[in-house]
């Protein structure tokens, strides 16, 4: 064999040594990385679990304690009472009972049930504060519970009073599943007893006994650990979990590693701990490594001149692709792509308590470009970017979404209300070419939270926040909070079920009666919409913003119209004489061109004239809405009576009223409230009314509730009241027997 040939065969074994001992030098180095990286990730996910565990128990005892303080309160003197208190109490939906304990043991529940627990008393009287007990089996129905107990004096002696708690509750705050659901989460005592578990640890380890319930008994008493080391470690992990001391490990039992991590709860003498199996975490990387180094001798010359090609050849390509890709080409700054890139990168560094996401709106920016031209509002949007960048000093990324929709995320430890009121102030009036364009701006912000993994949902809320505001111009910026988080988990409920509702009928017609404030006679009655659903009202302001939002208030509205035009041929039939019904339409019909002619097959349907129904229309969607007058002159034209509700609540004059060419106009009831503190003083009400029987138009007074009221307006030459001084709204048939009987 030639020299040469044997240099290069020594030199590729030589290469080939190199490579296997750095692959298993690497391999070792990304095992050891990875044990590392896992204990910290589970160290942090056990602290923030034990964090969201302790506020729900802390929750459980502040409704403990807020009905021991009402029943301390009240002097309650017997059971019935006390029961009372928490039936009323929101706990009810929490706990599955509530009982009285008395010092002989004798124990009395809320649903009746009378028990012997005179075994537990040394443990439920030995302290004044609250106490949980440890899992146990309900003497009533065998259902695993935990009881929340605490001591009160009552007549002269001491009493206990208990609320009990499904203990598979506790297990449904174990909400993220660990690991993909392989791993093992729990809530252990210092002793070890399982209190409650996100599944089974059994099944974790292969184990098949199912009676264990303690987190040491399982180990000790299966004979899993078989070396000494080992078995030190769970020693150690005993002692610190008996000792309330938070640690980590990796631990070998049965054959198999396992990453625990366990942290205390300052709730009794508890810890969580979370278990999940080697395999999990290190699936499929060592056959990976192992597949990596063989193919790397194969690959590695050809990736060489592969990658020398594509970067000789690609490299301008690149960069063309990166801008199309990533940068906005109005602004030349970065665009959604890339705004979601660096905040998947910013959600996964170590996240202090200092990041923001900001959304920012331009309200009708539509408007500027119709006025100016496209040129102009292109020339505003890069001279807003500007503007964003010089205004805000701290470590930020600002790119534009989509039309006149820019996003930020900032780090600062600054006041963000502060920045968020400079940069209004900033943006508000921008000058380009020596002409200065005034903006009205909407911002939305949201905080960046520890437990955030998902830029697009943490966008999503400065997103929410930022519509919050939209056209709300007492204030340009909002920021997310739990209230708006509840708010809209209310209107995701709302909206789930607001189909079912209109084809099961829960949406009832009430009517509230008006009358002429000469002869106190009953004329007629508005319609009011109310939703009774399993027995429970909804009432209005809780769903008509969100049907308006969503535009499904036009299919109510539609739905109220027709069901009141079915009642009114019935009373027609009936009674001959039929009373004046108005119903209300919303600003949202006036998006459609054909908003009518549902109207109008609905009457052609039943036989019905127009004229016998008022339409009301509110003042804000008379003022809001474009081409209004056109829109009000087509109700008229089709024969309606058409009245203007809340008059005086917005911003129109009395000059528009005019133009309006309505029949009726109704005084808001905040008019209405102070008409007896200004009756002897200059009253703009006073004035109104004049004005408005001027113009030959009929008027209602909303929300009468007294006899000096209809004195006065009586006096003022109004001509109907509606109020619960005459009448609350009534439901169909309370409303017929009121009107036919007036």
């Amino acid at each position: 064999m030639k020299k040469h040939t044997i240099l290069e065969i020594s030199i590729i074994c030589i290469v080939l040594i190199i490579v296997t001992t750095i692959s298993i030098i690497y391999l070792w180095y990304i095992n050891d990385r990875l044990d590392k990286n896992t204990l910290k990730n589970l160290k942090e996910l056990t602290k923030q679990d034990g964090i969201r565990i302790q506020k729900i128990v802390e929750e459980h005892i502040r409704i403990l304690e807020t009905i021991v303080n009402e029943i301390e309160i009240s002097n309650i003197l017997n059971e019935d009472e006390i029961f009372k208190i928490y039936e009323k109490n929101e706990g009810k939906n929490i706990f599955s009972r509530m009982g009285i304990m008395y010092n002989d043991g004798k124990t009395v529940t809320n649903d009746g049930e009378r028990l012997d627990l005179s075994e537990d008393i040394e443990y439920f009287f030995q302290t004044d504060e609250v106490q949980i007990s440890r899992s146990r089996k309900s003497k009533i129905d065998r259902e695993e519970i935990n009881i929340y107990s605490k001591k009160i004096a009552f007549e002269n002696q001491d009493i206990v009073i208990l609320i009990v708690l499904e203990t598979d509750q506790l297990r449904e705050v174990f909400l993220q599943e660990v690991y993909g659901g392989e791993g093992f989460e729990c809530i252990v005592t210092s002793d070890g007893d399982i209190i409650a578990n996100s599944n089974s640890l059994l099944e974790l380890l292969n184990i098949n006994n199912t009676n264990v319930t303690n987190i040491f008994d399982v180990v000790r008493n299966q004979n899993l650990i078989n070396n000494d080391k080992e078995l030190s470690k769970i020693k150690e992990i005993e002692s610190n979990i008996k000792n309330r001391i938070e640690g980590y490990s990796k631990i070998t039992i049965n054959g198999k590693n396992y990453y625990i991590a366990y942290t205390k709860l300052q709730i009794e003498n508890w810890s969580l701990a979370i278990i999940t199996p080697g395999n999990v975490i290190a699936k499929d990387i060592n056959n990976s490594l192992r597949v990596t180094f063989l193919i790397c001798l194969i690959i590695i010359l050809m990736a060489i001149i592969i990658t020398t090609y594509i970067i000789v050849t690609n490299r301008k390509q690149k960069g063309k692709l990166y801008k199309l890709a990533y940068i906005d080409p109005v602004t030349n700054i970065g665009n959604y792509n890339y705004f979601i890139e660096k905040g998947k990168e910013i959600l996964k560094r170590s996240v202090e308590d200092n990041k923001y996401i900001l959304v920012l709106d331009i309200d009708k920016f539509k408007t500027i470009n119709k006025k100016y031209g496209y040129e102009i509002g292109n020339l505003i949007l890069k001279e807003l970017s500007n503007t964003i960048e010089k205004t805000i000093n701290n470590q930020k990324i600002v790119c534009r979404f989509s039309g006149d929709i820019f996003g930020i995320i900032l780090e600062t430890n600054d006041n963000i209300e502060n920045i968020a009121k400079n940069l209004i102030n900033k943006l508000s009036k921008l000058e380009i070419k020596g002409r200065q364009y005034v903006l009205l701006l909407t911002i939305g912000i949201y905080k960046i939270k520890k437990e955030d993994v998902n830029i697009k949902e943490a966008l999503d809320k400065a997103i929410i926040a930022k519509n919050t505001g939209k056209g709300k111009y007492q204030k340009q910026y909002y920021i997310f909070d739990e209230i708006l988080e509840k708010n809209l988990t209310e209107e995701h409920n709302i909206e789930s079920i607001m189909q079912e509702a209109l084809l099961k009928k829960e949406f009832e017609i009430y009517y509230q009666p008006k009358i002429f404030i000469k002869n106190k006679e009953v004329i007629g009655a508005e319609a009011l919409v109310r939703w009774k659903r399993d027995g429970k009202f909804i009432y209005p302001d809780k769903f008509i913003p969100i049907f308006e939002k969503n535009q499904f208030i036009i299919k109510l509205d539609i739905y109220i119209f027709e069901e009141v035009c079915k009642t009114i041929v019935e009373w027609q039939k009936k009674y001959g004489k039929i009373p004046k019904i108005s119903v209300n339409m919303s600003k949202e019909h006036f998006s459609y061109k054909n908003f009518l002619e549902e109207y109008k097959m609905i009457l052609k349907k039943l036989n019905l004239r127009p004229e016998i129904l008022e339409i009301e229309i509110t003042e804000s969607a008379a003022v809001e809405k474009e081409n209004i007058l056109e829109y009000i002159k087509s109700i008229k034209k089709e024969g309606f009576i058409v009245s203007i509700d809340d008059f005086g609540t917005g911003y129109s004059s009395l000059n528009m009223l005019e133009d309006m060419n309505v029949d009726i106009v109704k005084i808001d009831k905040s008019f209405i409230d102070k008409i007896e503190e200004n009756e002897k003083k200059p009253n703009i009400l006073k004035y109104i009314i004049t004005m408005i029987k001027k113009l030959g138009l009929k008027i209602v007074a909303e929300g009468v509730e007294n006899e000096k009221q209809i004195e006065i307006l009586s006096k003022w030459n109004c001509d109907y009241v509606q109020g619960y001084f005459y009448s609350k709204p009534l439901n169909k048939k309370e409303f017929e027997e009121y009107f036919y009987k007036n």
